[in-house]
């Protein structure tokens, strides 16, 4: 299976049933070579009786008892897998045809979803030209309800397969019960109920180690990442209530003119904001190659988590005052160029009101969440940074990557059609790039890292449409870690390690390799605020 949804739940297409229950059916059959060996030597030792030593009838009877205990554990061992196949052979055929269905509703939602934008268009040209739009806006209805249609029966396959899961997770909960009481009936010592057992079923075990390590890891780190998603949610949740209680202030204290002139002032000073950053131009303060010696790792990332101590490094250096860019130039051993990885800055100026100091403030948070398309100064600037770091000199592929404010910025520019043809990867921590999802061109590998508690990701805003929480696309991973503290650059550098300690197949271009395979050729520009 292909699906993005399928991927969600590989865990629950862990396992093989028809092996499964071969293996035990072995098992089942070793149980009852043991039992005739067992009921041979109880035959020699009723035969010894009357012609034998005592110490060879003791011994007789204590292998006879000692075949009957191993007996027990290999046949309850095999009863326990042979149930444990039978029920999930169903359950996964059952999150098969779920994946199947969603499969279809997600295609589906897509394509209403471009209906959608042409109608809506269409609507907007019939109107200004005085044109009939009746049978217009009844097809718009007939694709919303169409489109709202198909993302339930989405939600729908998910609930299915998140029932299967718990499903084999009952069934196999039922089955090491079965098989703990198996090993532990009539054992001498521990070391009877464990060491002796799995000596005899090497097979077995490596199919249970097989299960633990993929299985049980992905139920783990699956409750973790639901319990994330629902911080996440009470989150925002506490966001709206905070809102609402202000204008609910604002009301019980100055009526519906208070409610007015605040929303005003909001607007007003919002328009500010956009007419700002559309007259004014950044200003280049320096700008320079950094060309380490090939295989200098010292300075060159490897992984995800170096990114990370790479973006908090351009966060330091640049603190409020500058907005440090690094446009990372991956080059072969003969200095051809293989890839960029452009390098973006989180907030670092909380001044509402700069306008002198860095490019990554508060004005291009607020930019980026209420007003996304509207280019600021920190884009115009990433913009210059690229081009005289020689990108557009270059058909190679780019990789955009910050977090929190930079991740921001990663999404926003990944999906200009500038470079849109040239795009393969995304790499964000702690960043509201949701609204982005169905704008993304379709081959863009997206990663991002988002801790439950950290309300900065959650921070869309305007932008975000229905269709972009619908995720089947499995090139956009999202990984929900629940961790304290809440939006650190270390904190998400850990937990892109824990998560992806190796760069997900196809990132791999965007990193220098050990030894001079291939190195950096970093662009560092930094650049202030202009009027």
């Amino acid at each position: 299976m292909s699906s993005g949804l399928a991927a969600e739940f590989e865990d629950v297409f862990e396992g093989r049933p028809d092996e499964l229950e071969r293996r035990a059916r072995r098992l089942q059959s070793t149980a009852d070579a043991i039992s005739r060996a067992a009921d041979a030597l109880r035959d020699l030792v009723d035969d010894q009786r009357s012609r034998a030593t005592e110490a060879v009838e003791d011994s007789a009877a204590e292998a006879s008892a000692g075949l009957r205990r191993a007996r027990q554990r290999y046949g309850g061992t095999a009863t326990a897998l042979t149930t444990y196949a039978v029920e999930l052979g169903p359950i996964q055929a059952t999150a098969r045809a779920a994946v199947q269905d969603a499969d279809f509703h997600q295609a589906r939602s897509v394509r209403l979803q471009g209906d959608l934008d042409e109608l809506n268009n269409s609507i907007t040209r019939a109107e200004a030209e005085g044109s009939p739009t009746d049978v217009l806006y009844e097809q718009l209805w007939a694709a919303q309800s169409g489109a709202a249609h198909s993302a339930g029966q989405v939600e729908e396959a998910r609930r299915t397969l998140n029932r299967a899961r718990q499903d084999i997770w009952d069934a196999a909960d039922r089955a090491i019960d079965a098989i703990e009481t198996a090993i532990e009936h009539g054992a001498d010592s521990w070391g009877d109920n464990w060491d002796q057992f799995w000596e005899g079923v090497g097979e077995f075990f490596d199919l249970v180690g097989e299960w633990a390590s993929h299985v049980l890891s992905a139920v783990v780190d699956g409750l973790q990442e639901l319990l994330s998603s629902l911080v996440s949610a009470l989150v925002v949740a506490a966001m709206l209530l905070i809102g609402l209680l202000v204008v609910g202030l604002v009301f019980v204290g100055f009526g519906v003119v208070g409610l007015l002139v605040l929303a005003a002032v909001l607007a007003i000073a919002l328009l500010a904001l956009a007419l700002g950053e559309m007259s004014g131009e950044p200003q280049r303060v320096s700008g320079a190659h950094q060309k380490p010696k090939p295989g200098d790792d010292a300075l060159e990332a490897r992984d995800y988590q170096g990114l990370m101590t790479d973006l908090s490094e351009q966060d330091d250096q640049g603190e409020d005052a500058l907005t440090q860019i690094r446009v990372v130039a991956i080059r072969d051993a003969d200095g051809t160029v293989i890839s960029w990885r452009v390098q973006l800055p989180s907030t670092q100026n909380w001044d509402p009101f700069n306008t002198d100091g860095g490019l990554n403030d508060a004005r291009t948070d607020a930019m980026l969440s209420i007003f996304p398309g509207v280019p600021t100064q920190y884009e115009q600037a990433v913009w210059d940074a690229m081009t005289e770091a020689g990108v557009f000199e270059s058909e190679a592929p780019i990789m955009f990557t910050g977090w929190s404010l930079g991740g921001m910025m990663a999404g926003e520019l990944a999906t200009n059609p500038r470079v849109a043809d040239r795009v393969q990867s995304v790499f964000t921590a702690g960043s509201a790039i949701d609204k982005h999802y169905s704008d993304m061109p379709p081959h863009v590998r997206v990663t991002q890292i988002n801790n439950g508690i950290d309300p900065v990701h959650t921070l869309e805003f305007l932008g975000l449409d229905p269709i972009d929480y619908v995720r089947f696309d499995n090139d956009w991973q999202t990984y929900r870690p629940l961790t304290w503290p809440t939006h650190d650059a270390a904190m998400y550098g850990a937990e892109a390690e824990r998560y992806l300690p190796e760069p997900r197949p196809g990132d791999e271009i965007f990193f220098a390799q050990e030894g001079a395979d291939s190195y950096e050729d970093v662009y560092i520009a930094e650049y202030t605020r202009g009027s």
